[in-house]
């Protein structure tokens, strides 16, 4: 009885709210530094839209690298644990955008493209909702060279934390704490883009993710996590 209570909306919602509370007192009791790149500097100062790229194992403590930016819109799976984090982030989010690399992904690519067209930045998880871990999918490509919108690659990490053993293998970060949030260079991809370039792209985008992730790790003190193996059949 207790399960499917969490599984319908009422257990969502309530469970969301509850994990916002947890995010709140974790930021508010933790200290943060920066690492910025400068091209990153003058993005996150302007009104220019852009796509922030981060891991899937990085969503708890993602709103820690948008403080004061402007509206933002986030693309949520309807997968319960997408749901329970988008209530726990509804504060910080203008627009969601239903949809995944997996279920509906065009869904995903029409809302993300709609958003950035409205002036709407747009935050993503590239390797969500089911990974591969750390494997970027190419939808985020196809919406920046479909709007001209800039790419920008973040990541964060803490001192004390815990890895789940999930898919991912989820950051969870403990009050008290301190952190570091990195921002990479942002990255222009051109258009149109044929398969081959697709895949080019898509692979610097994944790279440059990768390397911000592990600075974050490595000015915390942790060894960096390995992204998953590349599936035979590629990504779609």
């Amino acid at each position: 009885m207790l399960k499917r209570f969490l599984k319908s909306e009422a257990g969502i919602t309530l469970l969301g709210r509850l994990a916002g509370l947890v995010i709140r007192l974790v930021l508010r009791t933790s200290r943060w530094e920066q690492q910025i790149h400068p091209d990153a500097t003058a993005l996150l100062a302007g009104r220019t839209p852009f796509i922030g790229v981060f891991w899937h194992n990085r969503l708890m403590l993602i709103v820690a690298l948008w403080p004061k930016l402007g509206p933002m819109a986030m693309v949520q799976s309807e997968h319960g644990d997408s749901r329970i984090l988008g209530t726990a982030f509804a504060d910080y989010i203008t627009r969601p955008i239903w949809g995944s690399t997996r279920k509906n992904p065009m869904a995903a690519l029409r809302g993300m493209i709609a958003a950035l067209r409205d002036g709407l930045s747009v935050s993503l998880t590239p390797d969500g909702p089911r990974g591969p871990r750390m494997r970027c999918r190419p939808g985020v490509i196809l919406a920046a060279s479909r709007t001209g919108a800039p790419i920008l690659p973040v990541a964060w990490s803490v001192r004390r934390r815990r890895l789940a053993r999930s898919w991912d293998r989820f950051v969870i970060a403990w009050p008290w704490n301190r952190g570091v949030g990195v921002y990479g260079a942002p990255i222009h991809v051109p258009k149109p883009l044929d398969e081959t370039g697709i895949e080019t792209w898509r692979l610097t985008v994944e790279e440059a993710l990768n390397a911000v992730t592990a600075e974050a790790d490595r000015l915390c003190g942790h060894p960096p996590t390995d992204p998953a193996p590349m599936p035979p059949e590629g990504l779609r």
